[in-house]
């Protein structure tokens, strides 16, 4: 029996036209149907400031208990089910074993955030349910959807096909972030990473195609709260998207494309307006030059700039090697590497810009004069394949900032052929999205 994957996010469930349209869409074929959703955005917020206000002393579980409560009657405009009730007292027990307990691990971490999904898939399947009865929500354990124990940022590494092929034809609810790691315990595979469990699940079942029921934010060519009604991108390769998941006005899980890379298994973008199935982007592994080159302009204030400065940096051997180590043991994600002989310039996320600096200090490097963080920056992103065979793309980039009097702090390009980046001042951000977007559309 032939089997499909669709990822449904968050966001749509309690919006009934969505379901209604997906369950239409899915209708049309006869195959073994697996939908892999993520949390509803709302209650993935509301679990993971339930673990801090449990250190903070001033979790109230009945109002925690109430507000859990909401998501369901909200949704489905029912009284709540059986199910959902021993999740919400699964998971309130968990939190008050932690209360007592004034600790806990990244095992039991991932734990209490994958009850996020947990309740959500079971709000979708009362939901899917009042319209179309006898959908069923898979237990990973089920299938053995196995992972490694890198507890929030795991990689899927196997499941068992034969307990899937005895499955019959219906509809299966996966919930879609996590993995079962080593020992039974949960491993989360990233925030909202259903876009990723959705393709491992493609790529190990077989299936032609993984299809994305929309996107909480399309692939447009810059950011709409920048430049009004930017078009949707309509064909993006598998690097392109991955480049532009890393900018958070997208929302799409930049490791999706692991899985589909090898056997060039397309990702298509659904329309979930209608059920109708128009496909509003492709993502494959074609490279596709528009005569523009640049696909989109993308931005981001989430990044602090660590900065080592000294004339005999590109001399010294080991400094960035030291750095990157250190980085790296303290769990400190390097999104980019931008470097001269006399300076070595890390990007960031905004967040870890001074534990950083505080690690790297102590370090204590002779050929390093100066150890800084800069905040209160952003990141452009100008994306597409065909930068470095194709003249005019960084004179345009430069000129359009240069004319408006932007200063660029600092800018790279040539890592790749679809990427240039340029850190300004977060003052001077949207300026410089909206010129670069201008100058090239």
């Amino acid at each position: 029996m032939a089997n499909r994957v669709i990822r449904l996010g968050g966001s749509h469930i309690g919006n009934s036209k969505s379901v209604h349209n997906l369950i239409q869409f899915l209708a049309k074929s006869n195959e073994r149907k697996f939908v892999v959703v993520s949390a509803i955005p709302e209650l993935l917020n509301e679990i993971e400031a339930s673990i801090l206000n449990v250190f903070q002393q001033n979790i109230n579980i009945d109002k925690l208990l109430a507000k859990l409560n909401s998501f369901f009657t909200e949704r489905t405009r029912i009284e709540i089910s059986e199910d959902y009730q021993n999740l919400v007292e699964q998971l309130t027990n968990l939190l008050k074993g932690i209360a007592l307990i004034g600790d806990y691990s990244p095992s039991l971490k991932d734990q209490v955030i994958s009850f996020s999904e947990k309740l959500s898939v079971e709000i979708l399947k009362t939901q899917w349910n009042l319209i179309a009865p006898e959908v069923k929500i898979i237990c990973l354990k089920e299938i053995e959807l196995s992972s490694t124990s890198d507890f929030g940022n795991a990689t899927f590494l196997s499941v068992n096909k034969e307990k899937i092929d005895e499955l019959s034809e219906s509809v299966f609810i996966v919930p879609g972030s996590y993995g079962i790691a080593e020992n039974g315990k949960i491993a989360r595979t990233g925030k909202s990473a259903a876009d990723y469990t959705a393709a491992f699940l493609t790529h190990e079942l077989g299936v032609e195609k993984l299809e994305l029921w929309d996107l909480d934010n399309d692939f447009q060519r810059a950011d709409p709260k920048i430049v009004s009604n930017p078009p949707n991108i309509k064909r993006l390769t598998y690097s392109e998207a991955s480049e532009l998941a890393y900018f958070e006005h997208y929302s799409f899980h930049p490791r999706a494309v692991e899985p589909l890379e090898h056997k060039h298994i397309p990702i298509q973008v659904i329309n979930s307006s209608t059920s109708d199935g128009l496909v509003k982007t492709i993502i494959n592994t074609e490279t596709f030059i528009e005569d523009q080159i640049v696909k989109s302009v993308a931005c981001s204030d989430d990044i602090s700039l660590l900065k080592l400065n000294g004339p005999g940096v590109g001399l010294k051997p080991g400094i960035l090697a030291k750095v990157t180590t250190k980085l790296n043991d303290a769990g400190i994600n390097i999104k980019s590497v931008i470097t001269s002989q006399t300076s070595i310039n890390l990007v960031l996320a905004e967040q870890t810009g001074n534990k950083a600096l505080a690690f790297i200090q102590q370090l204590g490097f002779s050929a390093v004069k100066e150890i800084s963080i800069e905040k209160e920056v952003s990141l452009i992103g100008i994306v597409g394949h065909g930068m470095q065979n194709n003249y005019g793309v960084s004179a345009k980039i430069f000129g359009a900032v240069a004319n408006n009097k932007i200063n660029v702090l600092l800018s790279g390009s040539g890592a790749s052929d679809l990427v240039s980046y340029l850190v300004v001042k977060s003052s001077d951000k949207e300026k410089s999205v909206r010129e670069i977007y201008n100058v090239f559309y």
